[in-house]
């Protein structure tokens, strides 16, 4: 049951003017409608990513444990803060200046993008924590975070 183009324009030739004119306006209506309908849909629905989450720096998370001792969490993160769980580098942790808080080690290795490290706290003073990138596919960025056990309510 195929429509065919010329057999439909040889009806239309026996139409008056008046009535073609109805009959384009009508299809036409009909095209711009579903435009209008379909095309707000079309845009705003999401597209999945195709891009791989790439990380470009290194995100350190402090969370204290009790009074003498604070866990570290290293992530290899985008821009945006999200997790590469793609990466597996090695980096190196260390304190800024004299601190009276001792880690656990100083390399550690991310597993799905991210390690964590004890810090052993023999005094309650504050001191930065430096996490740098040793290896791995790209060079991650630094990062630094203030450690200060006086700040937490254990």
């Amino acid at each position: 049951m195929q429509v065919q183009l010329p057999m439909i324009l040889s009806k239309l030739r026996g139409f008056p003017r008046w009535r073609k004119v109805k009959i384009t306006q009508t299809a036409f209506a009909a095209v711009l409608l579903v435009a209008l309908i379909v095309m707000p849909i079309y845009y705003s629905w999401p597209t999945p990513s195709k891009a791989k989450i790439t990380a470009v720096k290194l995100k350190i998370t402090i969370q204290p444990i009790s009074e003498s001792q604070i866990s570290a969490i290293v992530s290899a993160v985008d821009e945006s803060g999200e997790l590469d769980t793609t990466r597996d580098d090695v980096v190196e942790l260390s304190f800024s200046g004299t601190s009276a808080s001792e880690l656990e080690r100083s390399r550690v290795n991310l597993k799905d993008g991210e390690a964590s490290v004890g810090i052993k706290v023999y005094l309650q003073q504050s001191s930065f924590l430096t996490a740098r990138w040793i290896s791995g596919p790209t060079p991650l960025k630094d990062a630094t975070v203030l450690v200060s056990p006086l700040m937490w309510n254990y």
